[in-house]
């Protein structure tokens, strides 16, 4: 069961989605340890160079990779990040807000790792 100490993460909807199988739980943080420091990654690099239609279109695919990690505060930011690729105003907000997901990831890393160790 997901320790609820974790300062970042919340593994709720995770754990509902393993149903108790361990197994399918490392699966699923096997796959936000690959995913999601790339696609955060893509997210700074398409809003560098000003491609909203690739930015829209990681952003609305992360949402669901969110959904795991169970981060209000990363969650949010993406939409946000959505919602202005999508509009394409306030794009010079753009740079703040996908620094700020590259941080975000880099404090649920170790959490979703202590939670892999644990299983």
């Amino acid at each position: 069961m997901t320790d609820s100490t974790y300062k970042y993460i919340n593994l709720e909807y995770m754990d509902l989605m393993a149903d108790g199988d361990i197994d399918m739980k490392k699966v699923m943080l096997q796959m936000l340890f690959d995913e999601l420091p790339e696609e955060v990654g893509k997210l700074a690099s398409l809003a560098e160079s000003g491609d909203m239609e690739g930015l829209s279109a990681v952003s609305h695919k992360l949402k669901s990779t969110l959904a795991f990690v169970g981060y209000t505060d990363m969650d949010t930011t993406n939409k946000r990040i959505e919602r202005i690729a999508k509009d394409e105003e306030d794009a010079a907000k753009l740079s703040d807000l996908t620094a700020l997901m590259l941080g975000f990831c880099d404090e649920v890393m170790p959490e979703l790792h202590s939670e892999f160790d644990k299983l």
